[in-house]
């Protein structure tokens, strides 16, 4: 395979874009939807590429939040929307029992590796729906004791009751989404926690065995690196199992988007990061990725295992806004693709009997390799030089070497025994260098769907860094 960019090319794209905060690519990865095409196809096509003899990992969207001012705790991008009134939740249970139903049906009796509830908020659910949900699911696919079983909610949502429910269905990691735990720097977000909520989560999840990972966002209205590393210990000390640093990420019409002008400089949320990066791993925590930090007496979470090794596991989404992705054979790609967005579109789908799908990508050879680096920058299992060339049948140092070049020169990239892997400030701005080695291939997807000639996408003498 043959890059085109030259070393000289890769620093100058770097150079122009060190100026925005890199965020995360945790909602679709490679390629952005933007490339995707609109189409609706059946479920048999859209399930062929799952593959029976790799793990199945299922993911359920609960799109409903408690309302905050400004809306959307200020700069969520996921598939959401304001809960009003119960009777809607109901609905939307109806219909997400229903799709799962539909994919059962075609894919059969399968085993899971690991389960999750994401939104939205998930434990926004009630205790009857919680055991609705997974009567349903027991009935249609095998879960394992073993199985990783996670919800994710926001603090004060994480009642006693609700808390009861979870364990007694089998849920077995709770995934609680603080952002920050200062007032001063809550108030930016329209959220009502207190730490107090956190605080009996954890103690709850603690007495019974449950897995408990917090998550915080660096890069927030008036945060210093000091509130960081405050945050951090707080949760060390509350005997907290995992915690996740996200740098915030900026996107679409939202408040943070519309105020970025008053947000830190770059590099104090640079500083933020690592921070609380080097607190996390001065504490004990182990690193499973540059986001992710697990007590390193507990076994990585297999989620974040499954997100990180696309390539052999296939990830099947359900629910609206929803997203799948079978990556199929390096000789046979496969595709990911999206459900609709809205719960009217997503009733009105399924209730017609038609797939909810909205939007799909098709792989081909480069997508799938790209994957697999992206994804081995951010963390376990990391970048791994021989598997590649076991895959792929090339070298990675060959197949990237401008882009080693630049980041080896900044610093930002250390070869350990012939693999590469991110360091130093590197490790902060992950985001903006997976964007940098996708950029030729996302040129040729922006000059195919100028000529539209999808079928004829590569990446090769036609592709230049922001072209």
């Amino acid at each position: 395979m043959t890059f085109v960019p030259s070393a000289a090319d890769v620093a100058a794209y770097l150079d122009q874009h060190m100026g925005r905060e890199p965020g995360t690519k945790i909602q679709y990865g490679h390629p952005s939807p933007r490339f995707w095409q609109v189409r609706e196809a059946p479920l048999n096509e859209l399930l062929a590429p799952l593959d029976p003899h790799k793990p199945l990992n299922l993911y359920l969207h609960i799109p409903f939040c408690p309302p905050t001012d400004p809306e959307a705790c200020g700069f969520c991008l996921f598939a959401r929307e304001d809960y009003q009134s119960y009777q809607a939740v109901d609905a939307y249970v109806t219909d997400l029992l229903v799709e799962l139903g539909h994919v059962a049906a075609r894919v059969g009796r399968r085993t899971l590796r690991t389960l999750y509830f994401g939104g939205g908020t998930p434990n926004l659910l009630n205790e009857a729906s919680i055991r609705q949900i997974f009567a349903r699911l027991h009935q249609l696919f095998d879960i394992p004791p073993g199985c990783e079983t996670t919800l994710e909610g926001t603090p004060g949502l994480f009642t006693p009751g609700r808390l009861e429910a979870l364990h007694e269905v089998g849920v077995n990691r709770i995934s609680i989404g603080a952002q920050v735990l200062k007032a001063h720097l809550l108030k930016y977000s329209g959220r009502t926690q207190r730490n107090e909520h956190i605080v009996r989560t954890v103690d709850f999840c603690k007495a019974r065995g449950i897995h408990c990972s917090v998550d915080l966002i660096t890069g927030w209205f008036e945060q210093t690196p000091d509130d960081v590393v405050d945050d951090v210990r707080l949760l060390h000390g509350w005997g907290v199992d995992g915690i996740v640093n996200h740098p915030l990420t900026l996107g679409g019409d939202s408040e943070f988007a519309r105020n970025k002008h008053r947000l830190p400089p770059i590099e104090v949320s640079r500083d933020a990061f690592l921070a609380g990066r080097a607190t996390l791993l001065e504490l004990g925590y182990r690193a499973d990725s540059y986001t992710d930090y697990c007590r390193a007496d507990l076994r990585p979470v297999q989620f974040l295992e499954m997100y990180r090794d696309a390539l052999h596991n296939d990830r099947l989404g359900v629910g609206y806004g929803a997203n799948s992705l079978f990556a199929g054979t390096v000789d046979r790609p496969g595709h990911t693709y999206k459900n609709v967005v809205g719960r009217d579109p997503y009733h009105g789908r399924l209730s017609a009997g038609r797939s909810a799908v909205e939007s799909v990508f098709d792989f081909n050879r480069v997508d799938l390799q790209l994957i697999y680096v992206l994804k081995g920058l951010e963390g376990s299992p990391w970048l791994d030089a021989t598997a590649y060339a076991q895959e792929f049948g090339s070298s990675l140092a060959d197949d990237f070497a401008p882009f080693w070049q630049v980041l080896t020169e900044r610093g930002w990239l250390t070869w350990n025994d012939g693999h590469p892997q991110l360091q130093g400030d590197g490790i902060f701005y992950t985001s903006e260098v997976q964007r940098c080695l996708s950029e030729p291939r996302n040129a040729g997807l922006r000059g195919a769907a100028r000529r539209r000639e999808p079928g004829s996408l590569s990446l090769g003498a036609a592709a230049a860094l922001d072209a």
